[in-house]
């Protein structure tokens, strides 16, 4: 039988490295054999599953469901769940373990409940004892636009669309003394600031080309992710819609304008709101003065046959906390009380001064 070549690693189990080959067999005696049988190929592939996750952007405390899924599909595998912590010490992440779900399930998906912020996850799949382990899959990230003291990202200009060669500045703040910004296009490819820009302490500078649309984020020294904001890059000749970086709290105001290279303020615009026109008459700014939920959407302007981009606004509810919200029934029922209190005390003073006149 002719071998096929085979390499593992053992670090943690076995890891299906393996290629494919052709295999014949022949018999034996003690003092013959017969003829070699007729060849056949056998493939065993270097698995890599693929990880996807839903939703990719988070509304507070939001569930994301986490699917890891192995081809050819067949039936045997458990799968393993790791969470990305950022290693400042290199261009890579570290892989822990989760500890709040199942880690080693034979589900090929996870439900993670009551997520907040910015994250990046792994999976791997394994069968057998000791178990045959496929490659680890891709990182994924969920994003989450809300800034929290521990790392938060901040851009200028503060807007979503951009012209290629624009200058941009990424800062990052928090708790760390060390950050580092890292993006992703819109095919998947993953970057660290210093790979196509400049990295100042905690400050990313880029000059903008067209490949530099994507989604962007800090990670610090202490393992920490950021919030995440959209840059998209237009073309020099055409038009771009100033939109907010950052979700927009629900019962604010909100003014959205079309401008050109020269950052001019552009009149006689045509706004739409999830591909539908807003107002069937031109106007220099789209004013919303009290945004809802409803407003929430991908928005883009027109001018004089040119369309910008389309860019996200995000809408966020603001959380009623339980002492505020229980403020007005204390109010209600405290009053009540007071009220029948000085009933009471009325009720008795009356009383008082009947038995007094009666004495007398």
């Amino acid at each position: 039988m002719t071998t096929s070549r085979y390499s593992a690693t053992f670090s943690e189990s076995r890891t299906i490295t393996a290629d494919s080959d052709s295999y014949s067999c022949r018999g034996r005696t003690n003092h013959e054999q017969t003829q070699l049988s007729d060849s056949f190929s056998l493939t065993v592939w270097d698995l890599h599953p693929v990880l996807s996750v839903s939703p990719s952007w988070l509304s507070p405390g939001a569930s994301v469901t986490l699917s890891c899924e192995v081809k050819p599909q067949s039936a045997g595998w458990r799968f393993f769940w790791y969470k990305a912590v950022p290693d400042l010490s290199s261009k890579s992440y570290s892989l822990e373990l989760l500890p709040d779900i199942t880690n080693i399930t034979e589900l090929n998906s996870s439900i993670l409940h009551g997520q907040n912020h910015t994250a990046g996850y792994v999976c791997r799949a394994g069968r057998g004892d000791p178990a045959d382990l496929t490659a680890y899959s891709k990182s994924k990230f969920i994003w989450s636009a809300d800034p929290h003291p521990a790392a938060s990202l901040s851009l200028s200009p503060g807007r979503v669309q951009h012209f290629s060669s624009d200058s941009v500045s990424l800062s990052c703040e928090g708790n760390s003394a060390e950050y580092r910004v890292k993006w992703i296009t819109e095919t998947g490819l993953l970057f660290d600031c210093s790979d196509k820009g400049k990295m100042n302490r905690s400050t990313c500078s880029i000059s903008l080309y067209w490949y530099h649309s994507g989604v962007y984020w800090c990670e610090s020294g202490s393992g920490r992710f950021s919030n995440a904001v959209n840059i998209t890059v237009q073309d020099i000749n055409g038009i771009i819609l100033l939109s907010p970086v950052h979700p927009v709290t629900e019962g604010d105001p909100v003014t959205l304008s079309c401008r050109d290279k020269e950052q001019k303020l552009l009149s006689n615009v045509f706004f739409y709101h999830n591909n539908k026109l807003i107002h069937n008459d031109s106007r220099e700014e789209l004013k919303i003065s009290a945004v809802s939920k409803s407003d929430e959407g991908f928005y883009k302007c027109e001018h004089s046959g040119k369309e910008s981009l389309q860019s996200w606004m995000a809408v966020r509810v603001p959380l009623t906390s339980p002492v505020s919200s229980s403020l007005p029934v204390l109010l209600i029922v405290g009053t009540f009380i007071g009220l029948i209190l000085i009933s009471l005390l009325i009720f008795l003073w009356c009383c008082r001064r009947s038995k007094g006149e009666t004495f007398s």
